[in-house]
């Protein structure tokens, strides 16, 4: 097809491209299997040193894998972003389209102007009493702390404001981000997050996404120190691009007919739940 070919002068750059994209599967394929090793091996050492060595070790090489998917990603934008520039209609025409994919997929970092969202434990609490046990003191107190909870509840309310990429601690925030308590820390994408505070990174429209989190009523009211939350705005934010593994093991793209039959069912379900409103 003309769509995909392009002039002997502009091969090269596919090839590298392909080539590229190889690599990149292999190293996501390699970190995948490096966090299952870590499993197994937390699993396999009976003793606290042992693990803690294990642990070290397999996150260590996951760390450096990050790494060289990050690099080998930039180089590749830096291809498509060659092709967009001097290919020839078509060429430039599937590269701008890539780009876009990619920046949607949170595969590339991007700029422009947002909010800061900063997330701080409480200084509201005092010393433990004498007479209280452990567990009735986490409880009482669990409130002034920043959980997992508050982390997904902001996520939830900046990409109702109109966010367009999001970080949390310089982690790229994605379809498959999850952000979890491991112990007594918060971990986004497997990446523990040191405690407090965190600090999120919205790009969007700052006075609308700074109006929609302090909002009478809104997500700030829900904690119980409102000094747990800040939201300033920032004229130029820089977010990195997500750099973990995004295998595919089940999900692939549905045929023409069944996708369609979704997309119905979809917009079916929308109009039911919406009394009919377009």
């Amino acid at each position: 097809m003309s769509v995909i070919l392009a002039p002997g002068r502009h091969r090269p750059w596919l090839t590298q491209i392909t080539l590229l994209s190889i690599i990149m599967g292999g190293l996501l394929a390699l970190s995948l299997k490096t966090q299952d090793r870590i499993r197994r091996d937390l699993v396999g050492h009976s003793s606290t040193a042992a693990m803690a060595e294990a642990y070290t070790k397999a996150s260590n090489e996951t760390q450096q894998l990050r790494k060289q998917v990050a690099q080998l990603r930039a180089q590749n934008q830096k291809y498509v972003a060659d092709i967009a520039d001097e290919g020839n209609r078509s060429t430039k025409a599937i590269a701008e389209e890539l780009q876009k994919v990619n920046v949607l997929a949170g595969l590339t970092p991007v700029t422009g102007p947002g909010v800061i969202v900063t997330l701080r434990d409480s200084k509201k609490t005092t010393t433990k009493p004498v007479g209280i046990t452990d567990a009735a003191w986490q409880e009482a107190t669990a409130e002034y702390l920043i959980h997992d909870a508050n982390i997904r509840d902001v996520i939830n309310e900046l990409k109702n404001a109109g966010a367009e990429a999001i970080s949390i601690n310089d982690q790229r925030v994605v379809g498959s981000t999850a952000i979890r308590c491991v112990g007594n820390n918060v971990h986004v994408n497997a990446v523990p997050t040191a405690g407090s505070p965190v600090i999120i990174k919205a790009i969007g429209d700052p006075d609308l996404i700074q109006s929609g989190l302090l909002m009478r009523g809104g997500i700030k009211e829900h904690f119980v120190d409102p000094e747990m939350i800040a939201v300033d705005k920032a004229e130029t934010l820089t977010l990195p691009a997500f750099s973990g593994a995004t295998p595919l093991r089940f999900a692939k793209p549905a045929g023409d007919v069944k996708g369609e039959q979704a997309q119905r069912q979809s917009e079916e379900a929308s109009k039911a739940m919406t009394g009919g409103a377009p």
